[in-house]
């Protein structure tokens, strides 16, 4: 892959949601993998104005968290967080996020236990 190409993946739940498909989900998560990075992006797009909660960690060489509470509003996209870390083998990416109603669900990207 070259280093200038990105390619967005969306990320599929790890949790179960039997009311809910990925397009009616408040957050998205986008992980573009170079040679010698990873991206990812948390971007908030809800259907209805809501608060939701959010935890990003990126596992590696070390390890970064992201933990955040904000309101999102009907139809306006907005990116939530931008984290980059060293794409060296094994990493990790996770986001759990929970919405106004109690639905949580989880993405997650790379080599995850």
């Amino acid at each position: 892959m070259s280093p200038l190409s990105f390619v967005p993946l969306i990320i599929g739940s790890a949790l179960p949601m039997p009311a809910q498909d990925a397009t009616d989900r408040a957050i998205s998560m986008e992980v573009a993998e170079a040679s010698d990075h990873v991206t990812v992006v948390l971007k908030g797009h809800s259907s209805i104005d809501q608060k939701v909660a959010y935890e990003l960690v990126l596992e590696g060489a070390s390890t970064s968290r992201h933990t955040g509470r904000t309101s999102l509003s009907a139809g306006e996209e907005s990116v939530l967080s931008t984290m980059r870390m060293s794409a060296a083998q094994p990493w990790c990416i996770s986001a759990t996020v929970t919405e106004a109603d109690g639905t949580t669900y989880e993405y997650s990207e790379g080599t995850c236990d």
